[in-house]
């Protein structure tokens, strides 16, 4: 019974001691993290371009490409510069008349995820880019619903 104990009292002080040395571990470490976030906070941020406007497009509502019974609904605006754009109204129905049949060719697989996100977001973004000619300078995407 006295060994049991004895065990016991030494595990106790080791646990006890880790969990200390862990605990200064993660206190120093927070203090250098304290010190590059002040770093980050006080650089500069980038400048917003003051000359962008924005423009909803209409919903894009259409089905998917394997299957006739999943739809997707996708409300997107575009940033743009006004001096590039002599007409938004007609650009903004280009790009989505060009997103609607793309849409159409994308499958439930390629949606699904962050990354299938960040993959349409990046795709949408490029040929909104291309079918602007360098006009539109981004694509949001506001909503999705995929059913």
């Amino acid at each position: 019974m006295m060994v049991w104990l004895a065990i016991m009292a030494v595990l106790t002080l080791i646990a006890g001691g880790g969990g200390t040395a862990f605990g200064l571990y993660l206190t120093s470490r927070s203090e250098m993290m304290g010190k590059e976030v002040k770093q980050v906070a006080e650089t500069p941020s980038p400048t917003r371009v003051s000359n962008a406007n924005v423009r909803d497009l209409p919903p894009i509502i259409t089905n998917l490409d394997q299957t006739s019974d999943t739809w997707i609904r996708l409300q997107t605006a575009i940033v743009f510069d006004p001096a590039k754009v002599e007409k938004p109204d007609v650009l903004a129905e280009e790009v989505a008349s060009d997103i609607l049949g793309f849409m159409q060719t994308l499958s439930i697989a390629q949606l699904s995820g962050s990354s299938g996100l960040q993959h349409l977001r990046e795709d949408l973004t490029d040929r909104a880019v291309i079918r602007s000619d360098g006009r539109v300078r981004e694509l949001v995407i506001e909503s999705l619903v995929v059913q």
